[in-house]
């Protein structure tokens, strides 16, 4: 999420720069394909007659405009009413091996990953939710040129590595999930769909080359004020074009959250993805985080806007090239919400 990015770097670090390694040739592509911090979307509104209703008509707003709890109700919901510009920006320390052999300090990754969250009402009862998700990037990326000779398992190579910072657009991800209005209703929430990765990567380093498609599918029970949310964001992808000299792709991403809620308007808890890269070997293949953070619904001016902060520590990532601990921040205001959204656009 956005974000999430494949399992295994390395071969930014060594495949790119022309050293063969030993146990290093099958090291996945780079990917950064963005999603995560689906607990800061949005929700639907509360039911007529309910205590969230009640303090909902206590705070009453002017016409087609929602008050400060009808917001912080809709705002942890992944498949209701807002329309949101989520924006979080990762920082990531990545270790191993590969490092290690090439003499380097630990590299630090920064992802910016921006989704506009779209809900539309496709018909009375069926609502479609639409988030592209684009990714920023700026890393350390190698090069290789001619130089000293390198010992190295297996033999010598007369090249040296030099890193230089860049920054590239990475991949698209096309987030396409559908809902009944009884499936978007909280307390109990669930959605499915399709999700499409489009090689937009500037640099061959920060995408896959493919066009890559599969299955989307989320559970998420959000509680009242005292209470938690939980619940599981699932994707996958398989290549199914692109360029056939670049490696395939197979690959998951798991976002799993847990929070409490505090107040209406805040939660502390974590949402981070686990990702697998089924191209990889078994032991190269996860990357598992865990961590704690908290956000809340503020104002900026008259825009709401949801704010966060997370840390996180990888317990389980690829030994070659893998994240080690990593920050995150949340910032996503509430976009204007425009009239055809809210009318059936089939059947009404």
């Amino acid at each position: 999420m956005l974000f999430l990015r494949s399992t295994s770097l390395a071969v930014a670090y060594l495949s790119l720069a022309g050293l063969a390694v030993p146990g290093l040739a099958d090291t996945p592509p780079l990917v950064a394909t963005g999603s995560g911090g689906m607990v800061q979307q949005p929700a639907a509104l509360p039911e007529l007659g309910s205590a969230e209703s009640a303090k909902s008509d206590s705070q009453a707003a002017p016409e087609g405009q929602y008050t400060e709890a009808q917001i912080n109700e809709m705002i942890n919901n992944p498949l209701g009413e807002l329309w949101l510009l989520f924006t979080q920006n990762d920082t990531t320390w990545y270790d191993g091996d590969a490092l290690d052999f090439l003499g380097e300090d630990d590299k630090v990754f920064n992802t910016t990953t921006i989704q506009p969250v779209m809900p539309f009402q496709l018909t009375e009862n069926w609502k479609y939710i639409f988030r592209p998700v684009f990714t920023v990037n700026n890393w350390d990326i190698p090069s290789v040129s001619k130089g000293t000779p390198t010992f190295y398992p297996g033999g010598e190579s007369p090249v040296s590595v030099d890193f230089d910072r860049k920054w590239a657009l990475g991949d698209t991800v096309l987030w396409n999930a559908f809902a009944t209005n009884e499936m978007a209703t909280p307390p109990n929430i669930f959605g499915f769909g399709a999700t499409v990765m489009v090689p937009t990567a500037t640099d061959d380093a920060f995408g896959t080359g493919k066009w890559s498609v599969g299955p989307m599918a989320l559970a998420v029970h959000v509680g009242p004020p005292g209470g938690w949310i939980a619940g599981v964001v699932a994707q996958h992808w398989w290549d199914v074009a692109g360029d056939s000299n670049r490696d395939s792709v197979n690959l998951t991403n798991i976002q799993y959250l847990l929070y409490h809620r505090l107040t209406d308007a805040t939660n502390i808890g974590f949402g981070p993805n686990i990702t697998a890269d089924w191209t990889a070997d078994s032991d190269q293949r996860w990357t598992i985080p865990v961590g704690l953070g908290f956000n809340t619904t503020t104002k900026i001016g008259k825009l709401p806007v949801k704010v966060g902060l997370e840390f996180y520590h990888y317990v389980k990532s690829p030994d070659n090239f893998g994240a080690d601990t990593g920050i995150r921040l949340i910032f996503s205001p509430i976009i204007p919400k425009p009239a055809f959204s809210k009318r059936p656009l089939f059947g009404g």
